[in-house]
């Protein structure tokens, strides 16, 4: 297929799953840009090509022009993630963010190219049922974990802002194969200490629920956001249907394991500093994608996925 695909931040963990699902669905032309800063090259398909540059870095903007100037379809990932991370380095997280989009979105208008933009979760808050058009709650602004957010929030706004054809993913606790608990993702953690016999650490009274949702499922939301009668929408990426509660999610995977371990609770700030919090209910309304892609993988699913 004679697409160039582009996708910025696409050594991680969903960028890698959608160039490899591009080159499977025979797609050539497809193009990672990453600093590998929190990547890993091994994920991707030897058919990508790779450009590794700092797109905060406007000095070394030339290469990443010459890989846009003919894309057909960006998909724009490269961004700080993970909680564990953005709480170690909260004022690197927030900066990266706004750099990067404030260097990357004047060459998406300058060539005119068609854009999909991750956002997060995060920007809903503390919301319980999270749909695209709330008015939002985001959190005490004197806790830095909301910078985060914030951040995320003000490039959409940036993004609709610009004049190329942009659509934002908006996603919630995509999990799947190649993720790994390095920067706080809750169930490969899980997984990992199954294996190794240890407790699994379950934050608080694990009461707190999230909607887990399949990498493939999210490949496949991704896929058809970049056909051009989402311009200009924004999109909970996510599966409204996999809400379960970290005490059930931690059973669950010891159960899947068939390991020993036992489920150990401890203090959320114990683990996180003060400068963040733990949501309670983070689940998404998924009715405005469920128009176009229903969501094919269970919990159940995604953990022998990823065991």
């Amino acid at each position: 297929m004679g697409k160039k695909i582009v996708i910025t931040g696409g050594a991680g963990f969903i960028g890698s799953n959608l160039a490899n699902s591009y080159i499977l669905h025979g797609h050539h032309d497809v193009v990672v840009i990453d600093n590998l800063s929190s990547s890993n090259l091994g994920l991707l398909d030897s058919r990508v090509s790779v450009l590794i540059t700092d797109l905060d870095d406007p000095s070394q903007a030339r290469a990443t022009e010459n890989i846009l100037e003919d894309a057909d379809v960006v998909y724009h990932f490269a961004s700080t993630v993970g909680v564990a991370l953005v709480d170690r380095d909260p004022k690197a997280a927030i900066k990266n963010i706004l750099s990067v989009n404030q260097n990357m979105f004047p060459l998406f208008e300058k060539y005119n190219n068609r854009v999909i933009f991750a956002s997060t979760s995060e920007v809903y808050g503390e919301t319980q049922h999270a749909k695209e058009t709330d008015v939002l709650c985001i959190g005490n602004p004197d806790v830095l974990r909301w910078g985060y957010a914030c951040g995320k929030l003000m490039s959409e706004f940036l993004l609709k802002a610009h004049s190329f054809s942009g659509t934002v993913a908006r996603f919630f606790n995509v999990v799947g194969s190649g993720q790994t608990g390095a920067h706080g993702m809750v169930l490969p953690r899980f997984i990992t200490q199954a294996k190794n016999g240890e407790d699994l650490i379950v934050y608080g009274d694990g009461t707190q629920t999230r909607s887990l949702c399949d990498i493939r499922d999210a490949v496949s939301m991704l896929r058809l956001l970049s056909d051009n009668q989402h311009v200009g929408e924004t999109y909970n990426v996510g599966n409204s249907s996999n809400t379960i509660s970290m005490n059930d999610l931690a059973a669950r995977v010891i159960k899947h394991t068939s390991s020993k371990s036992r489920i150990r609770h401890v203090k959320f700030n114990d683990v996180m500093s003060d400068q963040s919090r733990d949501i309670h209910t983070r689940k998404p309304c998924t009715e405005k994608m469920d128009k176009f892609y229903k969501p094919q993988y269970s919990v159940d699913d995604i953990i022998t996925s990823l065991i």
